[in-house]
């Protein structure tokens, strides 16, 4: 039987669905699986029945469920997920911070942050160049005696977002956008675990170098030297996925 248990954060029905996607995308309720019917989630959850439907209505829209009044509310395969919304790409972080998620983002990332940086360094503007070289400069001060790993983890999520706004392609500022939560997961601990300060800065000035010298090849070199230095810092920091 359900145990009563409230969420702690946002709006009831936001904290009811975020509660029951973490549960989804975790594995507690698999593809397939029905959802509690709609009284056991009120009376485990202590609401009402809006307030469920309006939860479900939220992770329906985001393809982790289907309802059906003949049948009720299944769990939908995994291939129907909308990955890139921002709350289940958050919700599946918290839940299983695998190998496995961390290598699908990464191989994400190498498809298209080489080449924003080459559009960057192609069709940027002053104004893109000065915000790079901004959230370079704050990476650099966090490395220094009066830096932290929060500031150095917030300036290197911050560059980064630069060099895919500054490509002003569309598709790519809106993946950037709703891969924030991934990023700022995997700038955290490569910051926080940072042995080599002055490595991490000579791999992103050659990505702000090149872009800033309007070198489109240079810099989608460079920023696949950095992908690839930052992947390897995370994956020891996790674990291998659920056989």
């Amino acid at each position: 039987m359900l145990e009563r248990e409230t969420p702690p954060i946002g709006t009831m029905s936001a904290q009811i669905g975020q509660h029951l996607g973490t549960r989804i995308v975790s594995g507690e309720f698999t593809p397939g699986d029905l959802l509690p019917v709609e009284n056991d989630l009120c009376q485990f959850y202590g609401v009402s029945r809006t307030t469920i439907r309006e939860a479900v209505k939220t992770l329906a829209a985001k393809r982790l469920v289907d309802v059906s009044p003949k049948v009720g509310t299944r769990v939908l395969p995994f291939a129907d997920w909308n990955l890139l919304d921002r709350d289940v790409l958050s919700w599946r972080l918290n839940a299983q911070f695998d190998s496995k998620i961390v290598e699908d983002i990464f191989e994400m990332r190498f498809c298209f942050e080489p080449r924003a940086s080459f559009l960057a360094a192609r069709e940027g503007t002053a104004e893109d160049y000065g915000l790079i070289e901004h959230h370079f400069q704050a990476l650099a001060s966090s490395y220094g005696p009066d830096g932290s790993p929060e500031a150095a983890s917030q300036a290197d999520l911050e560059f980064h977002l630069a060099v895919i706004n500054a490509s002003h392609n569309g598709l790519f500022v809106t993946i950037g956008t709703a891969l924030k939560s991934a990023l700022r997961v995997s700038s955290r601990l490569i910051q926080r675990e940072s042995t080599q300060p002055i490595a991490d800065l000579d791999l992103h000035e050659a990505v702000w170098t090149a872009i800033s010298r309007r070198e489109p090849q240079q810099a989608a070199g460079a920023m696949e030297k950095l992908l690839h230095a930052a992947r390897a810092r995370v994956l020891p920091f996790t674990v291998g996925p659920d056989p």
